[in-house]
């Protein structure tokens, strides 16, 4: 019976050192992950990138005009809050014109927007240009009443119509110069 009771506790005694030993390596990983952790964050630390300066957005003022096309495939209303929305983020004032691609000075308007006087007279303006026909049945172009090309519309920032319009009829005779003067009082 006493030799049972040796192997026993020889067994007991060699679970025992099994047991500190495995825990002692635990213990070894858990500090050495540690200290690596620690390391790491440090590295990470001193790699984090810097933010860009934020930059000012341009001044409306100084700002030359930016001149959209619409094209059908989507609703105008869509169009031209997406396209409000644009002008806004840019600093830039939102006009919506409606011509033809029949209609003189509809077209005379288009050749002339290369113009530097045209380009003054529309400094700082976003304007969305769509035409007539290719929107034919559009809702927006029922709200608005649109009957004569070309005529303008101020937006708002969501693309909506504030209730100040412009013809063709203010410029009267059709030269850049009536063209030019007429945009300057408007888009003022």
């Amino acid at each position: 019976m006493v030799a049972s009771g040796v192997a026993v506790s020889g067994v007991v005694d060699i679970a025992t050192g099994v047991l500190v030993g495995v825990a002692i390596i635990a213990v070894v990983i858990g500090v050495m992950f540690y200290i690596a952790v620690q390391q790491r964050a440090a590295i990470d630390e001193s790699k984090k990138p810097e933010l860009p300066p934020k930059r000012e957005p341009p001044a409306p003022a100084a700002a030359g005009p930016v001149i959209v096309h619409l094209h059908r495939g989507q609703p105008l209303a869509e169009q031209l809050r997406t396209h409000a929305n644009a002008a806004e983020a840019r600093g830039l004032r939102p006009f919506f014109e409606v011509g033809a691609i029949w209609c003189p000075p509809s077209r005379m308007f288009g050749e002339a927007l290369s113009d530097p006087r045209m380009e003054a007279a529309l400094a700082g303006v976003y304007l969305i240009r769509a035409d007539m026909d290719e929107f034919a049945g559009d809702p927006v172009l029922s709200e608005l009443r649109v009957v004569a090309v070309p005529v303008f519309f101020e937006l708002d920032a969501d693309g909506q119509a504030t209730g100040r319009k412009m013809t063709g009829d203010a410029w009267g005779v059709d030269t850049i110069d009536n063209m030019s003067a007429a945009l300057t009082k408007f888009c003022a």
